[in-house]
Parts: structure tokens; sequence; C-alpha cells
């Protein structure tokens, strides 16, 4: 299968570099800064599309401003592999420069390059390099976008898993690890012992309270490695909470092909984004920050509370959508939106089973914030890939679903649209649609025994899954119930009754 980095045709128009800024078409917005004076405060791990369409665009902006040449960043990829290894070499033939194309819901098109990004480096093929970066008394800020299921934590107790292979294998080979916190607090490690202090570790992945999330990590890690270690940490690193927000789709071959012919470059890793962007962090920079706050970042002492609303709105109604939308044969986010039984079904999730329940920040409307909810999911020019969505919904699910389910269980409410979004989940998880339509399943976070699980005859299996336990939902008999009528009618009067089913329960 292509990738984003496969696409090295330069005939469509200029090929990125540091020499070639000046060739770029006028209709684009290049950095308004001199990249040769830039030097790294930042090392961001997990080099994905969202990150170089959000943190990234926010850094582009403060470099932008006298005086903040010091936070350019260090991109860091962990994976390995074919595409990993192309994508190294594409973004270091592009000095790091990319596109970014913004689609707004009018129709209107913005692209610019983005240059925060001062160089990358592959950690499979340079543990070293990466471990003297993080070290560097310049790095300040070590960010990660490492997805939800990367902070290795236990869905029952909430502590960081030991028992892992690689956390195993890192403990035991700290100069050379493969892991987030193997790098992390060996660098850690290697700051103490040259007298120097701690950075900020900032996540930026969808999860309430990332910031204790993270800090539950590293120093799980590291009093597992060195109890003396662990309390040096616990006194000379930040992990500030961080809300973050913006739709930045999947960008295969047909992407690539349409933005680069949009810009008038020949862009090997672009990305693509909605105009809409939040991030809302707590100010908790141990080591200093950016001018984050007159570039549109919110600062402040409420992030749980954004981060509850999103959550629990905006990226639940995203696995909401996706699993009956992809039974209904749409593939596409706004396209399914398009079909009524699908947007009745999300408003009555909204409104009936998570608003009366939340808690909205001071000065925010949670109906105003539906509304964009559904705006956003409508923008046709975005092209958002349900599977994008639905995939890793192993991780995924509970922490965006499990509180207000959880509530829902204790309070004895409306279990109809959740039980939906569930059968749907079973069906996606056999790799197919109800139609036979292939959907390709990307789980990485089953267990051996969730697949074990998954195999057997157990209509309730995917209510077992090592992920719910702490639900019991095949313990509740009214949710079973409830569920074991969802999934016999999505298969026999079709997803679209199902859904009107749903939407119409109190």
């Amino acid at each position: 299968m292509k990738t984003e980095a496969d696409n090295d045709d330069d005939t469509l128009g200029v090929t990125l570099s540091n020499k070639a800024l000046g060739e770029v078409p006028q209709r684009v917005t290049v950095p308004a800064y001199d990249r040769s004076q830039l030097s790294a405060g930042i090392v961001h791990i997990g080099v994905g599309n969202f990150f170089r369409a959000h943190e990234a665009l926010y850094v582009e902006k403060c470099l932008e401003i006298p005086g903040q040449e010091s936070w350019g960043i260090v991109g860091v990829g962990l994976g390995d592999g074919d595409d990993k290894r192309k994508k190294a070499d594409a973004i270091a033939k592009q000095d790091g420069l990319y596109t970014l194309t913004e689609f707004a819901p009018n129709g209107s098109v913005a692209v610019r390059v983005i240059g925060a990004m001062i160089d990358f480096l592959h950690a499979p093929a340079a543990p070293d390099k990466v471990l003297t970066r993080l070290a560097a008394p310049e790095t300040r800020i070590v960010s990660l976008t490492i997805t939800e299921g990367g902070y290795n934590l236990d869905e029952a107790t909430r502590e960081f898993k030991l028992s892992d292979p690689d956390v195993q294998y890192d403990l035991t080979n700290p100069k050379t690890p493969k892991t987030t916190f193997g790098f992390i607090v060996e660098a850690l490690s290697m700051r103490r012992e040259a007298g120097l202090k701690g950075f900020t570790i900032l996540s930026c992945d969808n999860l309430r309270s990332n910031g204790k999330v993270s800090r539950t990590a590293v120093l799980g890690f590291a009093a597992a490695r060195d109890m003396e270690l662990a309390k040096w940490i616990e006194q000379n690193v930040s992990f500030p909470n961080s809300m973050v927000d913006r739709i930045a789709p999947s960008v295969g071959p047909a992407e690539v092909s349409r933005v680069n012919g949009l810009s008038g470059i020949a862009d090997q890793t672009p990305v693509i984004g909605e105009t809409f962007s939040q991030w809302v962090v707590e100010d908790d920079f141990i080591a200093g920050r950016p001018s984050f706050e007159k570039v549109g970042v919110e600062l402040r002492g409420d992030v749980e509370q954004f981060e509850a609303m999103k959550g629990r709105l905006l990226n639940a109604s995203h696995m909401m959508l996706s699993y009956p939308a992809m039974m209904c044969g749409f593939r596409i986010v706004d396209q399914a939106l398009r079909e009524r039984a699908i947007a009745d079904y999300l408003l009555a999730f909204l409104e009936k089973d998570v608003i009366p329940i939340v808690k909205g920040p001071d000065g925010v409307s949670l109906g105003d914030y539906k509304r964009s909810i559904i705006a956003r999911f409508e923008n046709p020019a975005i092209g958002d890939q349900l599977l994008r969505i639905a995939q890793n919904g192993v991780a995924k699910l509970p922490i965006f679903l499990s509180r207000t389910l959880g509530e829902l269980l204790s309070r004895g409410g409306s279990f109809e649209r959740v039980a939906l979004c569930l059968a749907s989940f079973d069906q996606y998880l056999r790799g197919k649609d109800l139609s036979g339509e292939p959907l390709p399943v990307d789980e990485p976070h089953l267990t051996p025994g969730d697949e074990e699980l998954l195999r057997s005859d157990d209509p309730h299996a995917v209510l077992r899954l090592s992920p719910f336990e702490p639900l019991a939902m095949a313990d509740n008999p009214r949710f079973v119930e409830i569920f074991d009528a969802t999934k016999a009618r999505l298969r026999a009067e079709g997803p679209v009754a199902a859904l009107r089913h749903a939407a119409s329960a109190l």
C-alpha cells in the first residue's frame, strides 16, 4: 500500500527545501522568519498528522514573534518498518518542511509551509542521538502524541504496566530504549547526573487528565528502575494537562495529489486540517515555554472541564458515529451525516445521554458546542475517514464512553444508543459491514485473551473485552437485554431501522 511518503513525483511543482522556499508560489504562506537562526527547545515524540496540523502550527506562529527563535522542534519517530523509514527519509529530503492545507466549511482553502520542525530523528536507527537531544540543556519541553493506548496503563488499576515486553527490555537496556518512557526516563537520568534540571512533559493526546496520565507513566517506569530517580523527577519535571482539538484526516495518495495541485508544491508529507483549532493548557511549564498566549492557546486552570466536554461530546460522538455509519455502507464522515437517521441518532446521544450529565467550563455553552460539533462533522471539504476514527477502538471507546455509560448504568438511563455503537463495533471486529463489504481492522491493543474471546461462541464477547471489564456490562441484565435486541434488529431490519429506533428511545 502506498503511503504519503511514496509520492515523490516532483513534476507537480516546487520540491520543498530550505533553498527552494523562495520559489514557492505566492498563494502559499511561507515561514516569516529565518530558519537558520532557530534552535530546538522542544522535542516531540510521535510525529503524525495531528501533531503537524496542531501543535506545530501554534509553535510556527510563535516563531514569527521576535525573541522566540529558541523554540524550534525536533521530531522523534519511534516506530520501525519500511513505511516509517520512508517517512523519515522524506522528512529529511524536505529539511523538515511540509504543507498544511486548511479547508473551511464555505469552501475556501489556505495553504502554508510549516518550518517549525528543524530536525527529525528516527529512534530505531539512532537511539543515542535521541537520548542526546532529550538530555541537552536546550530541551525544555518534551511533547507527546503517542495515541491513547500508548501510555501503557492498566485499565482496571490505572497503573503503568511493567509486564510489557518492550518495557522490560528498556528496564534492562536503558541506553538503547524502545519505548517513549524508556527514552524519557533515561534522558532525565542523564540530566540529573549532569547537574541539569528537568523539562516539561506535555501530552497532546486525547486523554482526560493527560498530564496526570503522563506523570503516572513516567513515574511508574522510573520507580521500577530507580526510586531515587523517580523522586528527583517528581521535583524537577512538570506535567501540565492539555486539551487539544482539531480534525486532521489521513492523507493518502489521492489527498497528496489534491493538495499538491492546490499548492503547486511537490510535498511528500503534506497534512490537511479543518480551520477550527483549539488548545487549552495548564500554565505549568517548569523550564519555560513559547509565547503561546499570543497565538491563540488558552492558558487556563480548568483544563479538565474542557477535556471532559470534548471527550464526552466530540470524541464520543466520533466513536458513536463511526461504527453504525460504516454498517450503513458509509466511509466518509460528512456523507454519513447526510443520512437523517444517523444525524438524529447522534443528536439524541448528545442531547439525551451526555449534556444532562456533563458540566461545561465557565463561559462555554454546551448547546453551542453541540452545534459546532455537527457543523464540523458536516464539512464536506475535509473528507474525514470513518475508518480513521474507528480503528483502535479497543483503546478509544473506554476512554470516551466509559464515564457516560457508567453513569447511565448507575442511574438506569437509556442504553439503546450506546448498545447500537457496541453492537456495530462487534460487527466491525469481524472485518466486514452488514453487507459483507470488507473493513480493515486495526486493533493493536487487543490482548491474546481478548482475541481468543472474540473467536469464541460467546454472544457477549465484545462486552467482556479487557478494557471494558470495569463497566461489567455483561453482568447488567438490562444492558445485555438491550444489546441483544439491538444486535438482532441490526441484522433483521438493517442499520437505518436500528438507528431510528435508538434515536427515538427516551
